[in-house]
């Protein structure tokens, strides 16, 4: 959490002997501690409004939901990657092009630690499967 964001809030924070690590956006804890803070430290006399306590709990909804939507997201990519793999072999034999003029038969199909496929082609060439514009 920023010191800027801190003070406005007009909360105080401890000394420690060591400094802690600086990020660049705040997360669902952060948001919650914030709103638990600021909860605990409202004036009696003077309480939070209900539209504004309304607008931060759908603010955290909307984060929540991002959230939710990123790691299903992620599931679908990792399904989709899966699938280009399964469908690799079927490469083999055929002549595949690039945009760029790279063309040549598929003599195997190679599958690096990250999951991108690499086709190797029958003249020595190699060409990112992702490259390929057509495929006969």
């Amino acid at each position: 959490m920023s010191s800027d964001l801190i003070s406005a809030i007009g909360l105080r924070t401890a000394e420690t002997a060591a400094a802690p690590t600086q990020r660049q956006t705040l997360g669902q804890q952060d948001f919650l501690t914030l709103l638990v803070t600021q909860l605990r430290n409202q004036d009696p006399l003077n309480p939070l409004e209900n539209e504004a306590f309304v607008a931060q709990l759908a603010q955290f909804s909307t984060v929540s939901g991002i959230s939710e939507m990123s790691a299903t997201l992620g599931r679908i990519e990792a399904l989709q990657a899966t699938d280009r793999r399964a469908a690799a072999a079927a490469w083999i034999g055929r002549t595949v092009a690039s945009s760029d003029g790279t063309a040549g038969r598929v003599q195997s199909v190679e599958i690096a630690g990250d999951g991108a496929l690499s086709l190797l082609l029958e003249d020595g060439g190699r060409l990112a499967a992702d490259a390929v514009a057509s495929l006969s």
